[in-house]
């Protein structure tokens, strides 16, 4: 269970883990970044620099607990929100060579290692040891794809979709005592109740 600042952890937590890769098995004579960015950021990348981003571009509930009714655990924490992230990996590259080798690369890295965890984030976000994130690949149609596309700006780049499941965000601590939610006053006379005389 992490802290609010568990999105920001795993998407740079991929770009960290895909960045540490390279540097120990690189493709031979292409140099490349890994690097998380927001929307705002994407629409100023032109492909000058060879790089591989990774943007969030949707957050969803997980399927399988967004209905589960509110509880505690045995330790008194409230069960935490768990989300799915939905990452968009672009590369970005002058050469059709450099893109599709780096494309080859991703994947490739991605499936030999699905499963993230504390270590693998550069700011913990507050994961405990037991905290796992997993990607999966996510099939992005033509038409999911170019409706992206046409909203970011840049001219389409060979992209990959990744769902990163499970990631927890613990809520805030209960409260000692259960909230007020219902007053009840009465008002009388006690002489008019008999209560008077004693």
């Amino acid at each position: 269970m992490a802290t609010v600042s568990a999105i920001h952890a795993v998407v740079s937590g991929v770009a960290q883990v895909l960045s540490r890769a390279y540097q120990l098995r690189p493709i031979a004579g292409i140099s490349s970044k890994f690097e998380p960015v927001g929307v705002s950021d994407f629409k100023k990348l032109d492909g000058q620099d060879t790089k591989v981003t990774l943007m969030l571009y949707r957050v969803s509930h997980n399927e399988h607990l967004r209905n589960r009714p509110p509880a505690t655990l045995p330790t008194g924490r409230a069960v935490p929100l768990t989300v799915n992230l939905h990452l968009l990996a672009t590369v970005w590259a002058d050469t059709a060579l450099k893109e599709q080798s780096l494309v080859a690369w991703t994947l490739r890295e991605l499936h030999q290692r699905p499963v993230l965890d504390r270590g693998s984030f550069a700011d913990s976000g507050g994961f405990g040891p037991n905290d796992l994130v997993t990607l999966f690949p996510e099939e992005l149609s033509l038409d999911d794809l170019s409706k992206l596309w046409q909203v970011l700006t840049p001219p389409l780049r060979p992209s990959l979709g990744y769902v990163a499941r499970n990631v927890m965000i613990d809520l805030d601590s209960a409260p000692d005592a259960e909230p007020v939610v219902a007053t009840r006053f009465s008002v009388g006379d006690a002489t008019a109740s008999g209560e008077g005389g004693r």
